[in-house]
């Protein structure tokens, strides 16, 4: 998907641009006799610019400061000699970074979940972790550490993909064009001009200008990661892969299993009851609850019975399905860790268990115990299946985050397209081969589209959308086979490669996440990529941002106060 075409990195962008700038003062330097009296002119217009900052300084600087002209020159740090990030970026990512975690409380904190944040004060007025020292941080400077340690890896991976020779592509152009219009538009509807608009959203200095080199860099990184990691994936042998299987299997395969969990109600005391009553009063709670889970745990001699346990156990529960409710398919030793305990992963995925194995269990920490919990074996250790498929995307619109509020429109012309282009491969060599070009070249998906469309390792388990996943995981799927699907995102035609293990997928992804973490790693700790922070301009900056935070969220918590009554 990359155009490696030859490109200057930023740095020589940025000298052969000022090469330029000289060349041309130089041609007009060569028209000097013709233009003295105009020359004249401009003279007596910069004094009379010095001298009104002179008298009058407090405007001029109001002007500058609304502009942003000081916060966009102001370097805030750097990554190495040549690559700077200014006080508008700093802020503007910073921004970013601190939304998306608010956002996150939120709907969290809909779900009765808390994160130790409260989207409801500023950042600077509450802790969020301990520094390198074991101290409280704040989590204003949580956050600045994140957003300075992302900016320098973006930047690092920025100037890496110029290197590479890579450049926006004519659909990255038209989707940057098609995100500032949209923008644009939002900003007519509030009576804004797209700069007045940017400018009240993410502050001074964000203007249309700022926000394309933003887009520009976001699709070239993008790009040249994903390209990256295809290529670290496809790099390793086999045997490269099956060694690091043969090492551990077990943090690769899965167990087929039921579980069954017997919960502990946590007592509170009664009027006049004493500490010691209470714990009593707990103690004989929970041998009442461990009784019940062993007199179900010696019923289950079967799953048939297991299944009759749970029933029984849920009996108030209104539409329970036992079937659903205690099934764990294809679970990894990490899940059955998470979900019962670290000795009953050990135990389910030992050598030795067999189909109808059931123990039960102590779920707590601490010596704590709040439930216990009976696990059936179904199927012991071994080593899932997985599809591998390739996939042709064509999206609903051009922005594919957004496809999900595609008008019926734009539906119907995504189909249409889709089903030409499947006929197109139909009436060719219909071949894995040629879908796999037509992938590259139509494909709406950025991560699959330069390895040809394939996506490989999916599972009923996997993080896809439903249909996708249901299509690559029928058990019905031949190889060769082939269609058309849609999900919220388009139109996917489909073509299915066939199955292999689970692992194989799983540990050359590991392993490409692993390398290119390394890569970058490396790159951070060069001399060409080194960090160099202004802690005073940074802090500066920071202030100057969390003030006028505050002043927004001191509205919009006022606005949620008056709704609530």
């Amino acid at each position: 998907m990359a155009n490696k075409d030859t490109q200057r990195t930023s740095a020589e962008s940025y000298r052969d641009d000022r090469k330029a700038r000289l060349a041309q003062s130089a041609k007009k330097s060569q028209k000097k006799s013709e233009k003295s009296k105009a020359a004249a002119k401009i003279v007596k217009m910069v004094v009379a610019i010095v001298l009104a900052v002179v008298v009058a300084g407090g405007i001029v600087w109001k002007v500058l400061d609304d502009t942003a002209v000081i916060k966009k020159n102001t370097t805030v740090f750097s990554v190495g000699d040549d690559i700077r990030v200014s006080e508008v970026e700093f802020t503007y990512y910073y921004s970013q970074y601190l939304n998306n975690i608010y956002s996150y409380a939120q709907q969290y904190a809909t779900y009765g979940y808390n994160i130790g944040i409260d989207s409801t004060k500023s950042p600077d007025e509450q802790n969020y972790g301990t520094d390198a020292d074991g101290k409280d941080m704040l989590l204003s400077d949580y956050i600045k550490d994140e957003t300075i340690s992302a900016l320098q890896s973006y930047k690092i991976l920025y100037a890496e993909a110029l290197k590479a020779g890579y450049k926006l592509t004519d659909d990255e152009q038209k989707s940057i064009d098609d995100q500032i219009e949209e923008l644009r538009n939002t900003a007519a509807e509030d009576n804004y001009s797209l700069n007045a608009y940017l400018k009240a959203s993410y502050g001074k200095g964000v203007n249309e200008k700022f926000m394309r080199k933003q887009l520009e860099m976001q699709n070239i990184v993008t790009r040249y990661q994903n390209d990256t990691s295809t290529s670290l994936t496809n790099s390793y042998s086999d045997a490269d892969i099956k060694a690091v299987y043969d090492a551990d299997p077990s943090a690769y395969n899965a167990v087929d299993a039921r579980t069954l969990s017997f919960a502990i109600e946590t007592l509170t005391a009664k009027d006049g009851e004493s500490d010691e009553q209470l714990a009593t009063r707990q103690k004989a709670a929970a041998a009442k609850v461990k009784a019940e889970a062993e007199a179900a745990l010696k019923a289950c001699t079967s799953e048939k019975a297991f299944l009759e346990q749970a029933k029984k156990k849920n009996s108030s529960t209104e539409d329970y399905d036992a079937e659903s409710a205690t099934a764990l398919t294809e679970a990894a030793k990490s899940t059955l860790t998470s979900y019962v305990s670290e000795d009953a992963a050990k135990w389910a995925f030992d050598s030795a268990r067999k189909s109808g194995d059931v123990k039960l269990f102590e779920v707590g920490s601490d010596g704590n115990v709040t439930s216990y919990v009976i696990l059936y074996i179904n199927k012991g250790s071994y080593a899932p299946m997985a599809a591998n498929v390739r996939h042709i995307l064509i999206s609903f619109t051009d922005d594919t985050s957004s496809s999900s509020e595609a008008t019926d429109e734009q539906k119907k012309a995504a189909k249409a397209s889709a089903e030409e282009i499947y006929k197109q491969w139909q009436s060719g060599a219909k071949t894995e081969d040629s879908f796999a070009a037509l992938a590259k070249e139509k494909s709406k998906d950025t991560g699959s589209a330069a390895d040809g469309g394939l996506i490989s390792g999916i599972t009923a388990n996997s993080n896809y959308v439903e249909s996708f996943r249901n299509w690559a995981t029928d058990s019905s799927r031949k190889a060769g086979d082939t269609g058309i699907i849609e999900s919220e995102y388009g139109y996917h035609i489909m073509f299915y490669s066939g199955k292999d293990y689970a692992w194989k997928s799983t540990i050359r992804s590991t392993k490409s996440s692993e390398d290119f973490e390394k890569k970058l790693t490396e790159l951070e700790g060069s001399d060409e990529y080194k960090l160099k922070k202004n802690d005073k301009k940074i802090d500066k900056a920071l202030k100057s941002y969390l003030k006028s935070f505050k002043q927004r969220l001191a509205m919009s918590n006022s606005t949620a106060n008056k709704s609530s009554y």
